[in-house]
């Protein structure tokens, strides 16, 4: 008899930390066959340092982990990965910023797999912010009480008052066991017991827009990044700088720009997403000026 491959679902709303915390996973020293499956917006973000020659929709990292993009839908990237000559240890789904946790792990009970539990990813410095929004208050909300874990990230770097107001806040929606995320890793694969969540609600479609933007150097990007109108809640792409290339990203008011080191060339690309009810228009004009 086949065992089942245990699934993890890794959500949390936009910036607030997966990627890092799944490549650090990715990179720990545990000996295990890990693949990842991302139903997020952009390309694959795991660390570039892992990363080999591309096989369709599923990436072979270095430590013999895999990465597999959800482009024809999670049920076929199941089976993309059950089709392997060698199965994984392990899969993780990395869920779209703006997506249920709960919906995603349904696809725990797919033939050939089983559910290991949620876990959702918080910012303390911006989670007040999020759930007091009209607009997606409710969305992060019910990421929250989808968790059978809940990582709060940037514990080293946030203020300690910003971190206490954050546990407050998670108390306040789950009683789900609380880590901290700079300390979190491997022990993401250790199996969490099911709590009995209930699917959330519908909510507003955020707005998305992507374009190509124009070269530009590390200042540029830094200064058209740090005049982001309001109405955008999250920016991640890649820009011509003339070398590797730049990635940045905005996740609410933070800003981050970062240079590849990956020596390959680059398809400049940037994806914005905007507010529930944003007008598109208000996007396409200010990406206009960088446009290439």
């Amino acid at each position: 008899m086949t065992v089942a491959v245990p699934l993890t679902v890794l959500g949390g709303y936009l910036g607030a930390g997966k990627t890092t915390l799944l490549n650090r996973v990715l990179t720990a020293d545990h000996g295990l066959r890990i693949a990842v499956i991302v139903n997020d917006f952009g390309d694959i973000a795991v660390d570039e340092a892992l990363v080999e020659p591309e096989d369709g929709n599923v990436l072979a990292l270095a430590n013999g982990c895999v990465c597999c993009q959800a482009v024809d839908g999670l049920g076929s990237a199941l089976d993309d990965l059950s089709a392997l000559e060698t199965r994984p240890d392990h899969v993780i789904i990395e869920v779209s910023g703006v997506g249920d946790p709960w919906a995603v792990a349904q696809w725990g009970r797919t033939p050939g797999y089983a559910l290991d539990g949620v876990l959702v990813v918080v910012d303390p410095e911006s989670l007040g912010t999020w759930l007091a929004d009209q607009y997606v208050g409710d969305t992060v909300a019910d990421q929250i009480r989808a968790a059978d874990v809940l990582i709060v990230s940037r514990t080293d770097i946030a203020a300690a008052n910003e971190v206490a107001a954050a546990r407050e806040m998670l108390r306040a929606l789950s009683d789900a066991p609380i880590a901290d995320g700079p300390t979190a890793g491997p022990e993401l694969l250790l199996p969490v017991e099911r709590l009995g969540r209930q699917p959330g609600t519908d909510h507003p479609l955020h707005v998305a827009h992507s374009f190509v933007p124009r070269s530009m150097d590390r200042a540029q990007l830094r200064a058209w990044l740090d005049g982001t109108p309001v109405e955008v809640v999250r920016i991640k792409g890649l820009v011509d700088d003339g070398e590797h290339g730049l990635i940045g990203q905005l996740s609410g008011r933070r800003v981050e720009v970062s240079r590849r080191r990956d020596p390959r060339p680059i398809d400049p690309v940037m994806t914005m997403i905007g507010r529930p009810g944003t007008d598109p228009g208000v996007l396409i004009a200010w990406a206009a000026g960088i446009v290439a």
